[in-house]
């Protein structure tokens, strides 16, 4: 009887069977796991040849100037791009316009705030509001931009001037170029507002109502409830937008683009007031065929892009693991 007993299996037992010599038994991969694993590697190799490769590429290619954008006539040209980009006037401007239209996305986050506090506070039809805030963000950037194309539209045809009898050049006004620039801004601030209406909503119902009847005991106003309570209690989601927010702003393009087309003369409106640095890209690498010019260009805009949102990654972080 002892006998059986001390041969039955227990679990030590079944761990000795499947080490050998210290190390574990490695399991054999049947023809099943190997077609999953097939299956798997299909959008790995997809992304590192259409996503990949073209990073590459491009980096590559700022080093090099090309005929007719034709690989195999890749030449090393000593940093020659660089100096043409940098003492490029046009490009500066870009950035300058650029830097302008991504504030929007500050006042948009700062409309979205007071707008979902507002909401929060329980009133009829805010729900019903909030559904009418967040349809411009689920609508198409191209299709906002056309109907804004139709309401700055310069002759008596366009909704402005229709409305007010007036006859303004809105979006190519040599005399008042930077009308564009304006419009292309407020296009951003009617959309942008949507996203962040609907994050901070989501924020305000986490932060317990406990902390709010605290703050009425200890005769709070409201304005310091929202400093000490609301503020720290969407931290979190406020630096996220910010982070979205200056990715967004410094990418604009869409809308530039409708508002903005190229003209016979190639440039981004009356005295490029529309050009942004993506815009600016596109000029160069798709109409005047100089992708190691859009090349340096776009490396710049990422190098740019990295050192003002690395710092907001980190704080963020360090938020959310304090919480």
């Amino acid at each position: 009887m002892e006998e059986i007993l001390t041969n039955e299996a227990t679990p030590q037992n079944a761990a000795s069977v499947s080490v050998k010599n210290g190390k574990p038994k490695k399991k054999k991969w049947k023809p099943v796991h190997w077609l999953c694993f097939g299956i798997a590697l299909i959008p790995i190799v997809a992304f590192f040849i259409f996503n990949g490769m073209p990073v590459v590429l491009s980096f590559i290619s700022m080093f090099t100037e090309m005929d007719d954008n034709m690989l195999d006539t890749m030449r090393w040209n000593s940093f020659l791009n660089f100096g043409t980009v940098f003492t490029d006037k046009s490009f500066w401007k870009a950035w300058g316009i650029t830097l302008w239209l991504a504030s929007a996305q500050f006042v948009t986050l700062a409309v979205a705030l007071v707008v979902a506090v507002l909401l929060e506070k329980k009133t009829k039809g805010a729900k019903a509001m909030q559904v009418l805030f967040f349809i411009p963000y689920i609508c198409s950037t191209v299709a906002i931009a056309i109907m804004w194309s139709w309401i700055f539209h310069g002759d008596k045809l366009g909704v402005l001037n229709s409305i007010f009898g007036s006859n303004i050049k809105w979006l190519y006004d040599e005399s008042h170029p930077y009308r564009l620039t304006w419009c292309i801004y407020i296009t951003i601030l009617w959309q942008a507002p949507a996203y962040g209406i609907v994050m901070f909503k989501a924020a305000l119902k986490n932060i317990s109502p406990t902390l709010y009847e605290a703050a009425d005991l200890d005769g709070a106003n409201g304005f310091q409830k929202f400093l000490y309570i609301t503020l720290p209690g969407i931290k979190s989601v406020t630096l996220f937008l910010v982070l979205a927010g200056i990715t967004s702003g410094l990418g604009v393009f869409d809308s530039v683009l409708v508002l903005a087309p190229m003209q016979w003369t190639g440039v981004a409106g009356p005295e490029n007031a529309g050009l942004t640095v993506n815009y600016f890209i596109y000029l160069r690498g798709v109409s005047d065929g100089d992708m190691e010019i859009a090349a340096v260009a776009s490396w710049f805009l990422f190098a740019v892009t990295f050192v003002i949102t690395y710092p907001i990654i980190k704080w963020r972080n360090k938020v959310s693991v304090e919480g």
